[in-house]
């Protein structure tokens, strides 16, 4: 990522951030420390050292939604050094299969977190995309979202954490009725590279298929093809991801 456009995007998670602060939806030791990652960022290794460190997050609880991918294993990681962190997974068979849920036991004990999956009924997204009547990743990823945060409101947890690296700047940390929503990648400004160098500080390394069962089902339609790879491009152009990953990931997606 462009050094210029990077130094934009942290300071309109700062402005959003003390705008958060200054009326009273944050509290003090929690702006401190996320102020504190802002401003390490900078200097990734700097910024790499202080979430390594062996204190963690005590009292305050966050749930980080899971999927056991590079993002959220990042957030989940980054998020420990200042909140007690709750993973949580919506799972379905449809979107995740069993050797998927074995990784992700094992991830979850390798990074010292609270963890627990969630089942979600996706039966309906499934029909649909199976007779070809819409894509279904913007159905299923609103669905899975409604499910963090039924259980963050129903545990009376304030703060839920995703691994989106999309929504920067001053939507990367917002308040969503009761809840604060932190993305942290886009928070960051991470791309993914780092975070998989963060990941690679502690011994993980995920390798995955691009995309789920359900969106390989989808893939039968050229037109969702399609938009897949929009997606992909999204990110290449916002510069989270590189060119050559972007490519890898539009010729699996061509070849599905």
């Amino acid at each position: 990522m462009y050094p210029e456009l990077r130094d934009l995007l942290l300071k309109a998670s700062r402005k959003n951030l003390e705008s958060l602060y200054s009326s009273g939806v944050l509290k003090p030791e929690i702006y401190n420390k996320l102020s504190l990652l802002l401003s390490l960022s900078r200097d990734f290794d700097s910024f790499l050292k202080y979430i390594l460190e062996e204190e963690r997050g005590e009292g305050e609880r966050a749930v980080v939604a899971f999927s056991g991918g590079v993002d959220s294993t990042a957030s989940a990681l980054i998020s420990r050094r200042i909140f007690h962190v709750v993973g949580v997974t919506i799972y379905s068979p449809d979107i995740m299969e069993e050797e998927d849920k074995r990784r992700i036991s094992h991830l979850v004990k390798t990074l010292g977190i609270t963890h627990r999956f969630i089942e979600v009924d996706l039966e309906d997204i499934k029909l649909a995309t199976l007779e070809g009547r819409y894509h279904p990743c913007g159905r299923c990823h609103k669905r899975i979202e409604e499910s963090v945060m039924r259980y963050a409101r129903e545990e009376g947890i304030k703060y839920v954490i995703y691994g989106d690296m999309l929504s920067t700047g001053y939507l990367s940390v917002v308040k969503e009725g009761d809840i604060i929503r932190i993305n942290m990648p886009s928070f960051l400004s991470l791309t993914k590279n780092q975070c998989r160098e963060i990941l690679k500080s502690v011994g993980i390394e995920i390798r995955q298929r691009y995309g789920c069962p359900l969106l390989r089902i989808a893939h039968r339609y050229e037109r969702n093809k399609k938009f897949t790879i929009q997606r992909i491009l999204r990110e290449v152009r916002a510069q989270v991801v590189d060119s050559e990953e972007g490519l890898r990931n539009i010729m699996e997606v061509l070849q599905h």
